[in-house]
């Protein structure tokens, strides 16, 4: 089995290291539609269609001067409010005219950008045809599997010439991951918490029935994964006491939603991960699953899962994570605020592992 551990070191194995003289020469590379990319150099004008390729970019760019123009979906689900907008407001100021509705490019606004290139999802041809058909250089990324995001932090190394911090990212990941790999790698099979991550509670439920997060990593199991490769599904109350999971994590990007809602809703509390008050709210570096430190994830689901010896100095593991993807010096207020302490303070030992 290739686990995220192993995948990370193959593609660090993968990377050619450059010397500081090698950043600016030639590259090609491949991207996920298998065609070869030939840049003369790394482009000075980046427009980025994907949501999350701007955080991405940011990270590995080491700035944001490159990048000319994004997709209105990104400011709007990024930038707008959160700590990106605090400890990267320059990226609310960029151009957000480069799609129209979803993906589907703006090629006006972006001839008008003069990119150098432009990454835009492969799945759909009709969504790169426009762009190629005028001339545009076109880097496609494809979606949702692990090895998808991790692919577009090389990817976006080969871009900008940065494989180093590329490399430097994946790293850190590796390292960290590999430490988790081996405690949980203790736990015994049958002992296993189930764990059902919930992002809407109305008439209905919607739950994340395959998710590309590895939760093997994090020592728990998923009662609603099979072979149908579908992300979300919509259930009955029924359907949730059947499953009966041990814990309910609530997505980061699920806003409105909160552990508190949980216990406060009669029809949920038959429930075991209710009635043990063990419903979390996933932390702020959820909010995307594409963005770089994601990683960080699995250890804070252990942990939730397993108790504080699972995410040993966790908050130094988060600053030093943040300072090397972003150049960010968190303070204790932000700190609170991405491990979602308010939201978590009723969730049973959320404030005593995390606080």
């Amino acid at each position: 089995m290739i686990t995220r551990v192993g995948t990370c070191l193959a593609l660090l194995m993968a990377l050619p290291v450059f010397s500081p003289a090698a950043l600016h020469a030639e590259t090609a590379f491949i991207d996920h539609r298998g065609k070869t990319i030939t840049l003369q150099e790394p482009p000075k004008r980046v427009v980025t269609i994907v949501r999350s390729t701007p955080i991405i970019y940011r990270a590995i760019d080491d700035t944001a001067e490159h990048i000319a123009g994004m997709n209105k979906d990104s400011l709007d689900r990024y930038f707008t409010k959160g700590i990106y907008t605090e400890i990267l407001p320059e990226m609310s100021s960029i151009d957000i005219s480069a799609a129209q509705e979803g993906f589907v490019p703006n090629v006006e606004a972006i001839l008008a950008m003069k990119p150098d290139a432009v990454i835009q999802w492969s799945h759909d041809e009709k969504l790169i045809e426009p762009l190629e058909r005028v001339g545009l250089k076109v880097v496609g990324w494809k979606c949702c599997t692990e090895q998808d995001r991790l692919d577009y932090l090389t990817l976006t190394g080969y871009m900008t010439g940065r494989n180093d911090r590329a490399q430097a990212i994946l790293q850190a990941q590796l390292d960290t991951l590999k430490v988790l790999e081996d405690k949980v790698s203790g736990l015994e099979a049958a002992s296993l918490p189930s764990v059902l991550h919930v992002d809407q509670v109305g008439d209905q439920i919607r739950i994340i029935a395959n998710g590309s997060q590895n939760l093997a990593l994090s020592g728990v199991t998923n009662p609603a994964a099979d072979d149908s490769g579908e992300w979300w599904r919509t259930v009955d109350f029924e359907q949730l006491l059947v499953w009966n999971p041990d814990m309910i994590v609530i997505p980061a990007y699920a806003t409105e939603l909160n552990p508190q809602d949980f216990f406060d809703n009669p029809l949920l509390s038959n429930l075991d991960a209710v009635k043990a008050k063990r419903v979390y709210k996933q932390p702020v570096f959820a909010r995307t699953p594409d963005a770089p430190e994601i990683f960080l994830t699995s250890v804070w689901l252990a942990a939730v899962a397993h108790g504080a010896d699972y995410a040993p100095e966790f908050g130094t593991k988060i600053h030093d994570v943040y300072k090397l993807i972003y150049g960010a010096d968190l303070t204790a207020d932000q700190m609170k605020a991405i491990l979602e302490l308010k939201n978590n303070a009723p969730a049973k030992n959320y404030v005593e592992v995390f606080g």
